[in-house]
């Protein structure tokens, strides 16, 4: 399968916890958002969920080290096209251009709108009565059409666990800050069906492993990484 290297970086409790049902939690420390943004600075595209985008509204840009030109494109992946209209990274396309990843079944009037603004949308096929897009074509689509060679995920839950359970990731960057915040209520960070034996879980090898400041940052590879096709 032709696509872009595919790159997750998270913050975690250490009871694997990133985000609550308000929105992402403040688990990353100034060293580690330093250390996202250089990341950032060194892939094609940064990709999101659209629960990322309505619960933070973040700008997706390069801070804290020099920008590099182009800067990288902001992808949302948006299924029934709710993002709003004055959402951050919708209303500078001026300045770095965003790509929407929807369905044939969102909004024809709102996709126009989001086209009128400069943004660029794709339409593909959802995946399964779940309603999520095909992940394997979004990728694909990006590195074919928009030649990204490598895209940084940032979330949310959802996405990460179709990357996952797809064997679609080939690096895997998660900070975890020394703390624990408790389950409930909680967005996991890996959002599926508790395995009954850990021989079929999701094995991966740590890379790397750095502390840093209020947490530790473990690099992971995956150990099987087949039927990708």
């Amino acid at each position: 399968m032709e696509k872009p290297e595919v790159i997750i970086n998270v913050a975690s409790s250490l009871d694997g916890i990133i985000g609550s049902e308000e929105g992402a939690l403040s688990l990353s420390t100034k060293e580690d958002w330093i250390r996202v943004h250089k990341l950032r600075n060194s892939v094609d595209a940064i990709l999101i969920g659209i629960n990322t985008v309505i619960s933070d509204n973040p700008l997706l840009t390069v801070r804290y080290t020099e920008p590099k030109s182009p800067h990288p494109l902001r992808v949302v992946l948006d299924s029934k096209c709710r993002i709003h209209l004055d959402s951050k990274i919708i209303q500078d396309q001026h300045m770095i251009p965003t790509i929407i990843f929807t369905s044939h079944q969102s909004s024809e009037v709102k996709r126009s709108k989001l086209q009128r603004l400069g943004v660029k949308v794709e339409l593909i096929e959802e995946k399964d009565d779940r309603k999520f897009l095909d992940m394997k074509t979004v990728l694909k689509v990006l590195r074919t059409k928009y030649f990204v060679s490598r895209v940084l995920v940032e979330g949310g839950s959802t996405m990460i666990t179709q990357l996952l359970k797809n064997q679609l990731v080939d690096v895997l960057h998660i900070f975890y800050r020394f703390v624990f915040v408790g389950n409930k209520g909680g967005k996991n960070l890996y959002d599926d069906l508790l395995v009954q034996d850990v021989q079929g879980a999701l094995m991966f090898k740590a890379a790397e492993i750095t502390k840093l400041d209020e947490g530790i940052l473990v690099t992971l590879t995956p150990i099987k990484n087949i039927d990708n096709k």
